[in-house]
């Protein structure tokens, strides 16, 4: 019997060849527009999002988990502000290189290889304000994360990050396989984040769902990627496309039925 933990390859599978023509249409059918992003995140949340964190052309700030640079230079491009992206996986870092330079950023943008089970490579007090979408629910020890976020900050600095692992009901033992296809995720009970930032050091300003952007974002990748199933089935291989339809199957169900919801969190540093 085939199992996610059988195919899964991590992300690095999905940064590969990323920024080709091919790519760029799945994601214009997918998303409505590309900005280079390859998790649930939409334009229209991260021009929200820039107003919330109080991002200025003085501002420098971080985005844990930046993957192939996407939001990162759409952030700083309507900005004009210095960006810092760190990533585990050298496909992203190098695709996200190749995203700065094709939109004439690479002065303002500075990437780094990193594990963000790891303390965070940066000095403290770098940065006014830090992201990560989409990304906390891979890392092994968020209090640990939340802390080093908290150390790299400004006081006062703002954090801001999305969690699709936020359980709101039931779930299978298969469902959750299949949702962890892309290697170790985290799930978390409904008040489990606000509890983690406060010990951390942090003050929540905000909490916002999400869910139904995810949902959308999954039904469009997965109508997309079976608008070109022949082509995908090429370049994938059958095991591997049908995999990544199944894991979008399985989030969209959570989605629909309310097990599992994706929140955005904002805080406020509070300093030493």
């Amino acid at each position: 019997m085939r199992t996610p933990l059988d195919e899964s390859q991590g992300y690095d599978d999905l940064y590969q060849d990323f920024d080709s023509p091919f790519q760029q249409q799945l994601r214009r059918e997918a998303y409505g527009k590309d900005i280079g992003q390859h998790s649930w995140v939409t334009a229209e949340e991260l021009e929200q999002d820039i107003k919330r964190l109080r991002i200025s052309r003085e501002s420098c700030f971080l985005d844990l988990g930046c993957g192939p640079g996407g939001p990162l230079s759409f952030i700083v491009e309507h900005v004009t502000c210095h960006g810092n992206g760190v990533d585990v996986s050298t496909r992203a870092i190098t695709a996200a290189r190749a995203c700065a330079v094709a939109l004439g950023l690479q002065e303002l943008i500075t990437l780094r290889e990193a594990d963000l089970n790891e303390p965070v490579p940066f000095a403290g007090g770098a940065f006014d304000a830090v992201i990560s979408l989409d990304v906390i629910l891979h890392l092994r020890d968020r209090l640990k994360v939340f802390r080093e976020v908290a150390r790299v900050l400004i006081p006062g600095g703002r954090f801001l990050f999305t969690d699709a692992g936020v359980t709101t009901g039931t779930v299978s033992d298969e469902e959750i396989r299949w949702r962890s296809l892309h290697g170790y995720t985290q799930f978390v009970s409904s008040g489990y984040n606000e509890q983690t930032l406060e010990l951390a050091g942090f003050r929540l300003t905000d909490c916002e769902d999400r869910t139904a952007s995810l949902l959308k974002n999954a039904t469009g990748r997965l109508a997309a990627r079976l608008a070109h199933r022949e082509e995908l089935r090429k370049l994938e291989g059958d095991t591997h496309y049908e995999s990544q339809q199944r894991y979008l199957e399985t989030v969209i169900k959570m989605s629909q039925n309310g097990s599992v919801s994706r929140l955005m969190y904002l805080a406020e540093s509070r300093g030493a």
